[in-house]
């Protein structure tokens, strides 16, 4: 799955039946290079595209035709078959520093926002306070760079340059902040929301890594200690005495169901308000899109169908999905037309 943005480019899959635009600056090549037209088609390219693009081809692993074959259609190298969101990365953070661009992306934001995550861990593992006017000023720099660039350029960056909890976290985060951003709520509320965001998981910190990143199925046991992570955070941030109550519910109840079929507490829906409604679906959408070493990202449409099936069974608002669902997929549009890359793939 590709991102439809990235670090200021456009991201486009490219019809292999329809000529290559020119105006492609980066054209990442996985198609048949056998295929009479399509080496027709990538021949052509070369005499319209603009100076300085680069093509790069996918190739297969020790195949001499292939690269020989690359390197007669212009190929500034080749690498590896599959192309994936993280080679994309790669090579578009390669042609930014060649074309001397300094234009914002999300990476600083990210950072700055897994380094709040890693303090307050770290604090939660000292038995000191978190520091919340920390999470307060990540909370802010995600919101502002979630404003300028769109969720899109988020949830391929923070894919891109963080694994594991902190990836998790950061997603849900965004989602949760796009999500109320691009609803009209207020901006204490997109504050507060955000901030659940970055503190929902803080109770992970007692989990095994070895139970956090397994692989497989866990077994009842290990359910039973992953399970008791909201309480455990809760717990912790609340007798800090400075934390809105509302945050404080998202942490808790992010795991609990409409229906009464959740945990900690097994509330139903009467008992469970707006913002924590809305960090449970985001807190689902974070964890079907991670990319981790085990499970590639369930795309964003398989990703709300299943948040549909949940609405289907009682679990979650199905207006609440809906609205996720319209802020998922909109079309990325920045406030300045990105550069334009493409992968080309047959």
């Amino acid at each position: 799955m590709l991102p439809s943005a990235l670090m200021g480019f456009g991201v486009r899959l490219l019809d292999p039946q329809k000529p290559i635009p020119g105006s492609t600056m980066i054209l990442l090549v996985d198609v048949d290079l056998r295929n009479p037209e399509m080496v027709a088609r990538l021949r052509e390219f070369r005499k319209v595209s603009q100076r300085g693009s680069d093509q790069i081809f996918a190739i297969g692993k020790n195949d001499l035709q292939d690269e020989l074959q690359a390197t007669a259609l212009g190929a500034r190298k080749t690498i590896t078959k599959p192309i994936t969101e993280k080679v994309l990365a790669k090579h578009i953070e390669e042609r930014r520093v060649a074309l001397g661009m300094t234009g914002q992306t999300a990476i600083t934001a990210a950072q700055a926002g897994a380094q709040a995550i890693q303090d307050s861990f770290d604090e939660t593992k000292d038995d000191t306070p978190v520091n919340i006017d920390k999470i307060s000023e990540a909370g802010k720099n995600i919101a502002a760079s979630i404003a300028d660039l769109g969720i899109s350029e988020w949830l391929s960056t923070v894919r891109v340059y963080h694994q594991s909890t902190f990836q998790h976290i950061l997603l849900v985060t965004g989602i949760a902040c796009a999500f109320a951003q691009n609803t009209g709520m207020s901006n204490s509320d997109i504050a507060k929301l955000t901030q659940a965001g970055l503190l929902h998981d803080i109770g992970k910190v007692w989990i095994p890594e070895e139970i956090l990143d397994k692989p497989g199925k866990l077994t009842a046991d290990e359910f039973a200690i992953v399970k008791r992570h909201p309480m455990d955070g809760y717990n912790k941030l609340s007798s800090q005495g400075n934390i809105d109550p509302l945050i404080l519910h998202g942490v808790r109840h992010h795991h609990e169901y409409l229906n009464g079929s959740g945990y900690p507490d097994g509330l139903s829906a009467p008992e469970i308000p707006d913002l924590t409604r809305i960090l449970t679906i985001c807190d689902i959408m974070g964890a079907l899109l991670e990319d981790r070493s085990y499970k590639p990202p369930f795309s964003i449409e398989k990703s709300i169908s299943i948040l549909m099936k949940m609405a289907d069974d009682g679990k979650v608002e199905r207006a609440l999905v809906r609205a996720l669902a319209h802020v998922m997929t909109q079309h990325w549009t920045p406030a300045e037309q990105p550069k334009n890359s493409g992968a080309l793939k047959a």
